[in-house]
């Protein structure tokens, strides 16, 4: 509400949404529109790993934090012992892109071992809304909460 009251544009919400209920709050409040994207992450349709859809179903989800260590770019993620162990903001992290390739081998020995202690686990700050349905249900159940019945 408040940026909404301080700019004369359109006022995307994002962040936490992940459900009608969610994107009506976010409508109710003034947005324009809303932007989606962790709730996506169980759908079959989404190439999410494994261990990935792991951990967005497990508690562990319940904890993220934004970190650079797996691309050089801040973008927020389960914390996992990597983020744990090396802070998941630091300083020594390469550049993007070179970060990715920096903890490449890691990952994917851990990843053949079925962990994610070095993986990119991202997630938003609500992962309490992934399902595995369909994207195309999911999508329709978000636009109820603009008030389409699609």
């Amino acid at each position: 509400p408040q940026v909404i009251a301080a700019v004369d544009i359109p006022v995307i919400a994002a962040g936490g949404i992940v459900d009608v209920a969610t994107v009506r709050a976010a409508m109710t409040m003034g947005a324009s529109a809303v932007q989606v994207g962790t709730t996506y992450l169980l759908c079959p349709e989404c190439n999410t790993s494994a261990i990935h859809r792991e951990a967005l179903q497990s508690d562990a989800a319940q904890h993220t934090a934004l970190t650079n260590l797996f691309s050089g770019r801040p973008a927020r993620g389960i914390v996992n012992r990597f983020m744990a162990e090396m802070g998941p903001m630091n300083a020594a992290v390469p550049d993007f892109p070179l970060a990715s390739s920096a903890v490449a081998g890691l990952r994917t020995a851990a990843e053949r071992q079925g962990f994610g202690d070095f993986s990119p686990l991202w997630c938003g700050q609500n992962a309490s809304g992934c399902r595995m349905i369909p994207a195309a249900e999911l999508t329709r159940q978000l636009a109820l909460g603009f008030g389409f019945n699609v």
